[in-house]
């Protein structure tokens, strides 16, 4: 029961997060595009699992699938411009075969100009979260 409710204090910090972050973002370019670098930052040895934890991120744009990010693991960091839109990420963990619901963020508005960093880390209680910051 104290894991569930890590995994849900966890979900709402990362969501809370996210949305103070995209409102505080002001726009940088007038071409319709925003930023992103997403860092996997979690060993998993610490969660008693394999030191690189793949996992496969999927990313959604207005509801569809926009793209995959396959075998992700500790350390690797990924780089894109999208366009602006509504966004959802949801992270699955190729060891547990589960969607992880502490690492779902959105769906939220991402404006053009917007310059983010997704930052994959644990928690209070080693709940794995998604930190976003704004550069």
């Amino acid at each position: 029961m104290n894991t569930r409710r890590n995994w849900i204090l966890g979900l709402l910090a990362a969501v809370m997060a996210l949305a103070l972050v995209f409102a505080a973002v002001p726009a940088k370019a007038a071409d319709g595009t925003w930023n992103v670098s997403v860092v996997h930052g979690i060993n998993g040895r610490a969660l008693g699992l394999s030191k690189e934890l793949p996992v496969n991120i999927t990313v959604y744009k207005d509801g569809a699938v926009l793209a995959y990010i396959n075998d992700f693991e500790f350390k690797e960091r990924f780089n894109a411009t999208l366009p602006a839109g509504e966004y959802k990420i949801e992270v699955f963990s190729q060891e547990l075969g589960i969607t992880i619901p502490s690492m779902t963020l959105g769906p939220v508005m991402i404006g053009e100009g917007a310059d983010l960093v997704i930052r994959a880390k644990l928690g209070a209680g080693k709940t794995p979260i998604l930190m976003v910051k704004a550069r």
